[in-house]
C-alpha cells in the first residue's frame, strides 16, 4: 500500500470504501432492487411454463374388431405450454410494488446512516490520536529542554557555579520527562491502532496521519427548533421509521382485500404422440399425431374465499397491530431525534464555554512555566516547585486540546442534524 499522509477526510473516505458493514448494506440494496423488479414482473407479466412427459403402459383392453380382450403396450409422449396471469388479487400486486419502492428507499437510508456512523467513529478516533500526538510532542520538547538544562547544570557544576543538588534536580527532571514521553508515545500508538481498526486499515501497514488541525468552524447555535424540524424530516433514523410505518400500513390495507375474490387468466397449448411397441403399424406418423392431437385453451378462473379457519381474519388483525406498533415507534423516533438535536446544541454550547476557559488556563500556565523555568535554571526554586508548575502546564494543555477536539466534534454533530454529512464538513 502506497504510503501517504492522510487527513481526517481521507481517513473517513478510506473507512467508508473499505468497511464490510457498508459492503453488506450495498448487498442489501441489491436485494431490494431485485425485490422491486420482481414486484413489477409479478404485477404485469404472466408466468409461462413448458412441459414434456413420457408414459409407458401395458394392460388388457377390448379389441374393437373382435370384441375380445387383448394385451396392449403403449408409449405416449406429451408436450405443452401454459401461461397464467393474475387479473385481480385484492390490490396485493400494486401494494407490493409500493412496498418494494419504500424498501429500496429505506435501504439507501440505512446505508447512509451506517456511513455517518462509521464517519463519526472515525472522527472521534482521529482526534483521540491527534490529542495524544500533541501531548507526545509537548513531552518531547520538554525532554529536549530537560536534557539542555541537565547539560548546562553539569557544566556549571564543573565550573563551580552550580551545586551537586542542582545537578541532581535536573537529572530527576530529565528522568520524569523521559517517562512522560514513553507514556504518551504508548498511548499514541494505541490510539493509532484503534484508528486503524475503525478505518478497516491493515494493522500491519504503516499509517501516517496529518494532525494539523485547522481553525474550528464557528457554528451558529440559535436555530435549534428549525434544526430539530429538519432532522425529523430528513434524518435517516426518522426516515427509516417512517418508511417502516408506511410498509406496515400498506400490508394492513392489503389484508383488508383478502376477503375479495381472486381472478386469474389461464391459456395454454398441448399435444401428444402415441406408439405401440408390439404393433408399430397401428400408430400414425409422429408429425400427423403431433398436429392432429394438438389443442389450445383459454379460461378465466374465479376463487372466492369462504372459510379458512379464521386465518384471514387473524392475519388482518395482526397486520393492524403491526401498523399501530410501527406508528408508535415512528413517534418515539421523532421524539428521540428532537431530544438528540437539543442535546447536541447544549453540548456544543458547553463545549464552546469549556474551550474558552481551557484556552485561557493554557495560556496562563504557559506563562507560569516560562517564568518558573528561568528561576529553575538559576536555582532559585527547587525541583519540586518547578515540577508542580510543569505538571500544571501539561494538565492545562491536555484540557485545552481535549476541549478543542470536543468542540469540533460537537459542532460537527450539530451540522449533521442540519443535514450536512460528516464527509462534507471536513
Amino acid at each position: 500500500m502506497a504510503q501517504t499522509t492522510m487527513g481526517l477526510h481521507d481517513c473517513m473516505q478510506f473507512a467508508v470504501e473499505h468497511s464490510t458493514q457498508i459492503a453488506a448494506e450495498d448487498e442489501r440494496l441489491s436485494e431490494n432492487s431485485i425485490d422491486r423488479r420482481d414486484a413489477w414482473l409479478n404485477a404485469l407479466s404472466p408466468s409461462v411454463n413448458a412441459s414434456a412427459s413420457v408414459t409407458a403402459s401395458s394392460g388388457r383392453i377390448p379389441d374393437p374388431e373382435t370384441n375380445m380382450y387383448t394385451t396392449l403396450k403403449t408409449i405416449q409422449d406429451s408436450y405443452g405450454i401454459k401461461g397464467e396471469i393474475t387479473l385481480f388479487n385484492g390490490f396485493e400486486a400494486v401494494n407490493q410494488i409500493k412496498i418494494s419502492k419504500i424498501s429500496l428507499l429505506s435501504g439507501k437510508e440505512s446505508r447512509k446512516a451506517k456511513q455517518e456512523e462509521i464517519c463519526l467513529s472515525t472522527i472521534q478516533h482521529y482526534y483521540n490520536y491527534t490529542y495524544y500526538s500533541k501531548m507526545s510532542e509537548l513531552a518531547e520538547r520538554q525532554l529536549q529542554n530537560a536534557e539542555r538544562l541537565l547539560q548546562k547544570a553539569r557544566r556549571g557544576y564543573e565550573l563551580g557555579s552550580n551545586s551537586q543538588q542542582d545537578v541532581l534536580d535536573k537529572e530527576v527532571f530529565e528522568a520524569q520527562a523521559e517517562f512522560k514521553v514513553a507514556d504518551y508515545n504508548a498511548m499514541k500508538n494505541k490510539a493509532l491502532m484503534d484508528l486503524k481498526s475503525v478505518m478497516f486499515y491493515p494493522a500491519a501497514e504503516s499509517l501516517t496521519v496529518d494532525t494539523v488541525i485547522k481553525t474550528a468552524n464557528e457554528v451558529q447555535l440559535t436555530d435549534a427548533e428549525q434544526t430539530a424540524q429538519t432532522a425529523i424530516e430528513t434524518n435517516s433514523a426518522t426516515v427509516a421509521a417512517k418508511n417502516a410505518m408506511e410498509i406496515k400500513h400498506l400490508e394492513f390495507k392489503t389484508s383488508r382485500w383478502q376477503y375479495a375474490p381472486y381472478i386469474g387468466l389461464e391459456a395454454g397449448w398441448n399435444t401428444y404422440h402415441t406408439v405401440y411397441p408390439d404393433n408399430k403399424g397401428m400408430a400414425a406418423p409422429f408429425n400427423d399425431q403431433f398436429k392432429n392431437n394438438a389443442h389450445k385453451y383459454i379460461g378465466v378462473g374465479l376463487s372466492i374465499p369462504l372459510y379458512n379457519r379464521f386465518n384471514k381474519f387473524s392475519n388482518h388483525s395482526r397486520k393492524k397491530s403491526e401498523y399501530k406498533i410501527a406508528s408508535y415507534e415512528f413517534e418515539e423516533k421523532r421524539r428521540e431525534i428532537e431530544n438528540a438535536v437539543y442535546s447536541a446544541y447544549d453540548d456544543a454550547v458547553s463545549a464552546e464555554k469549556s474551550l474558552n476557559a481551557a484556552q485561557k488556563s493554557a495560556e496562563l500556565n504557559k506563562r507560569y512555566l516560562e517564568a518558573a523555568q528561568k528561576k529553575f535554571e538559576l536555582g532559585t526554586i527547587s525541583y519540586i516547585e518547578f515540577n508542580e508548575t510543569y505538571n500544571n502546564y501539561l494538565e492545562a494543555q491536555a484540557q485545552y486540546y481535549n476541549a478543542l477536539y470536543s468542540y469540533i466534534i460537537k459542532n460537527a454533530v450539530v451540522d449533521y442534524y442540519r443535514g450536512k454529512s460528516y464527509l462534507e464538513q471536513f
